[in-house]
């Protein structure tokens, strides 16, 4: 697991260079480009690079403060006997019976073809800290429902059924 979590802070530091590199270095040469042609008032090429040197300022912050975030996860302090961080959760759908898996990973990882759901999304909050057997309350945009947490595979690939 402790390879994933290096894959990811990687992908985190590239973002966070590739950021710095047009914040620094692209985007101060077209804020001079764009100064150059007058009246900057009515320059909508200057008022757009510096929109986006806001958004750039933004973005970078938040990056810095994932990988500030990531870098302090301890995976021994995981508690192994609920849901969490690289779990493959099992529910099924007390309504209507209807069964399905989601991987909680982090945001960076997630991908809904895979089935792998951010930790921290409203789904994989409801179902972190959950045992196998009890019930979760998902709450989504389209519907309220409750889930069964049938059984998953912690993140040190123990599996504990209900």
């Amino acid at each position: 697991m402790q390879d994933r979590l290096d894959a990811v802070r990687q992908k985190l530091e590239k973002e966070i260079g590739e950021v710095q590199h047009e914040l620094e270095v692209e985007l101060p040469i077209r804020i001079e480009e764009a100064r150059k042609k007058g009246d900057l008032s009515e320059n909508a090429e200057y008022e757009a690079a510096k929109e986006h040197q806001g958004y750039l300022h933004v973005r970078l912050a938040q990056l810095s403060d994932r990988h500030r975030k990531l870098a302090n996860i301890d995976l021994s302090q995981i508690d192994p006997n609920t849901v969490g961080l690289y779990s493959i959760v099992d529910l099924e759908e007390k309504e209507n019976g209807k069964k399905y898996s989601y991987e909680l990973v982090l945001p960076e990882e997630m991908n809904l073809k895979e089935n792998k759901i951010s930790i921290l999304s409203p789904i994989g909050q409801q179902l972190r800290g959950k045992k196998a057997g009890k019930t979760a309350a998902i709450k989504t945009p389209a519907r309220t429902f409750d889930v069964r947490v049938t059984g998953f595979t912690n993140i040190l690939g123990d599996r504990l059924d209900a």
